[in-house]
C-alpha cells in the first residue's frame, strides 16, 4: 500500500508542477475558445448539449454520499468505498451491481495514476476511440499544469465534446464512450475544486488541494473508460482522493 501511494503521488506531484514551456501551458488558440465560451456560460457543471449529461448529476450525489459515507479510519481502503457507493444504490432505488463488479477499482486507480494513456492504449477500442480519450488526458493535463480556473475547464472540456459530436472518425459506440468520460471529466473536477477550497490563502493549501483534485479526477477519467459505469468511476475517485488524503493530510 505505502509504494502505490509512493508511486501515485509521484505522478501526481510531476503532472501538477507549472512548467513554462510550451508543452506545459494551454494554447493561446485554446485560450481564445475558453474564454469566449466561458464568457457567456454560467459556472456550473451542466451541458445540455451531451445527451448522456445526467450521468453527471448522479456520478457527484454518489461521490458526496461516499465522502459522508465512509468510516473514519487511518488507512484508506477501497472495499469501504465500494460498500457506500451499494449503500446509495440502494437508498436511491438504482440497480445495484454486484460486489465483484468493483474488485478490479484498486487497479485502476493505480494504472490510471502511473499511465492513463497506457491504460487507454489496452482498452480494448477502435484507434479513433482511443485518440479521443488520449485528447481529453493531454487536454485536463493542461489545464491543471496551468492551474486554470473552473469556468475556463468547463469551456474546454464543452469544446472538446462539441468535437467529438462532429468527428466522422467515431462510431456511436465510440462517440458515447468519449462522450461519458468528458462528462465525468468536468462534473469530476466542479465537484473536487468546489469540495477542496484551501482552508487558507496559502500555497501549500493549495497545491495539496490541486494535488488531490487530480489523483481523483484522474481516476475517474480511468474508471470511465474502463468500465463506462458512473458508479464505478465514482468508486475510483474517492478512494484515489482517500490514498492522497491520508499520504498528505
Amino acid at each position: 500500500m505505502r509504494s502505490q501511494i509512493l508511486m501515485l503521488l509521484v505522478f501526481i506531484i510531476s503532472l501538477s508542477a507549472c512548467k513554462k514551456d510550451s508543452e506545459a501551458v494551454i494554447s493561446e488558440g485554446e485560450n481564445k475558445i475558453a474564454l469566449l465560451i466561458s464568457a457567456s456560460d454560467e459556472v456550473s457543471p451542466e451541458n445540455s448539449e451531451n445527451t448522456y449529461d445526467s450521468i453527471g448529476f448522479w456520478h457527484n450525489q454518489i461521490v458526496a454520499y461516499v465522502q459522508n459515507c465512509k468510516p473514519v479510519t487511518d488507512t484508506p481502503y477501497v472495499e469501504a468505498s465500494t460498500q457506500c457507493v451499494l449503500r446509495f444504490c440502494r437508498e436511491m432505488q438504482r440497480i445495484e451491481p454486484p460486489v465483484s463488479f468493483f474488485s478490479t477499482v484498486n487497479q485502476t486507480v493505480r494504472q490510471s495514476n502511473e499511465s492513463i494513456e497506457t491504460l487507454i492504449a489496452n482498452c480494448p477500442y477502435e484507434e479513433p476511440v482511443k485518440a479521443a480519450l488520449d485528447s481529453l488526458v493531454q487536454l485536463i493535463k493542461r489545464l491543471s499544469e496551468s492551474n486554470s480556473p473552473y469556468p475556463v475547464i468547463k469551456a474546454m472540456i464543452v469544446d472538446f465534446e462539441s468535437r467529438v459530436m462532429q468527428n466522422s472518425l467515431l462510431n456511436p459506440e465510440g462517440r458515447e464512450i468519449a462522450l461519458k468520460a468528458a462528462l465525468i471529466a468536468r462534473y469530476s473536477i466542479y465537484y473536487w475544486i468546489n469540495t477542496l477550497q484551501p482552508p487558507a490563502p496559502a500555497a501549500a493549501f493549495k497545491f495539496k488541494n490541486i494535488v488531490k483534485w487530480i489523483a481523483a479526477v484522474t481516476s475517474d477519467i480511468g474508471g470511465a473508460i474502463v468500465s463506462g459505469s458512473v458508479e464505478y468511476a465514482a468508486d475510483c475517485s474517492s478512494y484515489a482522493y482517500d490514498l492522497v488524503t491520508y499520504s498528505m493530510p
